[in-house]
């Protein structure tokens, strides 16, 4: 029997997987590089603070429109494919932000930003659950989900540092020269679409397959926990500590520090976390990752000093970095690869909606009482949510499962049974692109 250190060094010495892993560094380098200076640079430009968030919102619904569409192709057309495009759209739509004038073209360029996400990170989770053994599968998303962190944060010091010392065009060209190794990276090492033995559900059009998707308890259990996830972090502490901790009269150099330690503490608990999917459930480390972000989002309202602020941040961050890896592990278990792209599609559109609405709503909070109360109330979110994806987890699945070539359909609900009972059924084996 291998050991933890030799399937480590096996998967990492696969072309096809070390590819994907250095890609997706590349993609979260380049996202990183905009994270601290896009929003600058658009009031640069001459856009208001209102116009900030707007941008912010397009990229966001973006996604929402775009994740279950994206992922349907991937299934249907290959990873590849979609991996490719997205990273030559990161190329091209970073170095369009070099050429515009006019707050008002960034309204045309940055929902593409939203597109970019979908189409690289979700379904690059999807592609290594492809290609490796289901026993391996959170192993892979650890590694994964690190060098999303590491890239994150490599790129967010690399796009400040390098914004203020040589000027934005400058530094959105490198992110597009960055881009394009990325999509030169996976056109050399990412393979196609191998034709292969899966139970397929044929004669089903893409709305009937996300039907039998949305009454899959699993995925809805998955998808409320990433929604309650990004609830926390990208709408709650992305846009509201800063103003807490400004509040508080502490320096924007402390917050960016404080911001840039928790990236990094959750990124040390990625790789840990997909080895412990070997051995603990996916379901309770999720869980785990929820009440953690819960306890730390509410007793931020309690703290006033930077040092246990940062700690507590650094708290969230390992929630959200256990979540972020044992969740994308979770969907690439339990859905086959024929239904993956979309499973993870759904996923990442929840995520969306909170990252798109959460803002709105938890900024009506701030207005109505004060910025205590975003913390307080979105810990009460994560509270009912917690409860809705424990009761949702518990439920069977409407119908069995079968297996093909050692995958699970989760695609077998009803309509697998009955089709399995009808010999002139559209489901069958078959030979797949």
């Amino acid at each position: 029997m291998l050991s933890l250190a030799q399937r480590l060094g096996q998967l990492l010495s696969r072309k096809d997987l070390l590819s994907v892993f250095l890609m997706i560094f590349i993609a979260d380098v380049v996202v990183g590089i905009f994270s601290p200076t896009f929003s600058l640079y658009a009031t640069n430009l001459g856009a208001s603070l209102t116009f900030v968030g707007l941008l912010s919102s397009a990229a966001g619904l973006m996604r929402i429109v775009s994740s279950i569409p994206v992922g349907l192709l991937s299934d249907a057309r290959g990873r590849k494919g979609v991996l490719m495009g997205g990273m030559l759209l990161l190329a091209v739509t970073s170095y369009l932000y070099t050429v515009v004038s006019h707050p008002y073209a960034l309204l045309v360029i940055r929902p593409f930003h939203g597109l970019v996400i979908t189409s690289t990170f979700f379904i690059g989770m999807a592609y290594s659950g492809d290609v490796v053994k289901r026993a391996d599968r959170g192993l892979v998303s650890g590694v994964y989900t690190t060098c999303m962190g590491l890239g994150f944060t490599i790129g967010s010091a690399l796009g400040g540092g390098m914004a203020a010392a040589l000027g934005y065009p400058a530094t959105f060209r490198l992110a597009a020269a960055l881009a394009m190794v990325g999509f030169a990276i996976a056109w050399w090492g990412l393979r196609p679409a191998e034709k292969r033995k899966t139970l397929l559900v044929t004669g089903i059009s893409p709305f009937g397959k996300l039907g039998m998707l949305a009454r899959e308890p699993q995925l809805l259990a998955a998808s409320v926990g990433y929604l309650l996830i990004i609830l926390t972090f990208d709408a709650a502490i992305v846009n509201f500590f800063p103003l807490y901790a400004n509040s508080l009269f502490i320096s924007q150099a402390t917050i960016g520090t404080m911001f840039a330690a928790r990236a990094l503490v959750s990124a040390s608990v990625r790789l840990p976390t997909g080895i412990l999917t070997t051995r603990i459930s996916s379901k309770h480390l999720m869980i785990t990752a929820l009440v953690i972000a819960m306890i730390m989002i509410v007793s931020l309202s309690w703290v006033t000093h930077p040092v246990l602020l940062t700690i507590l941040l650094a708290g969230e961050g390992i929630g959200f970095g256990i979540f972020l890896t044992s969740g994308q592990a979770f969907i690439t278990e339990n859905f086959a690869e024929s239904d993956r792209g979309a499973a993870m599609g759904v996923y990442s559109m929840t995520g969306s909606i909170a990252a798109t609405a959460g803002p709105f709503v938890l900024g009506a909070v701030a207005d109505l009482w004060n910025l205590r109360a975003v913390f307080w109330v979105t810990g009460a979110a994560v509270l009912l949510g917690i409860l809705v994806f424990l009761y949702a987890g518990s439920r069977p699945s409407a119908g069995r499962s079968y297996e093909a070539d050692g995958e699970i359909s989760s695609l077998g609900s009803r309509a697998t049974i009955q089709e399995a009972a009808n010999p002139t059924a559209a489901t069958r084996v078959e030979e797949k692109d």
